[in-house]
């Protein structure tokens, strides 16, 4: 769940690296909502999902986690 995945950056020190697939995606929602800055590395392998790095924190992702009481 993506809002796992905010609750989680938002209590470790960045940058934080992600290697799980299902990670990978709700970071790219997250990414596309504005919430977060995140830059995405290519597959280690065929079949495989790569790496992501979250690098910031935006305010509105900042916003988001207020309302979401994290």
């Amino acid at each position: 769940m993506s809002q796992y995945i905010l609750r989680r950056v938002l209590h470790e020190n960045l940058p934080m690296r992600f290697a799980v697939r299902a990670d990978i995606g709700h970071l790219q929602d997250l990414r596309a909502a504005g919430y977060l800055r995140v830059t995405f590395g290519p597959p280690f392998s065929l079949g495989q999902a790569g790496s992501a790095t979250v690098t910031e924190i935006t305010p509105l992702g900042r916003a988001a986690s207020r309302y979401l009481g994290f």
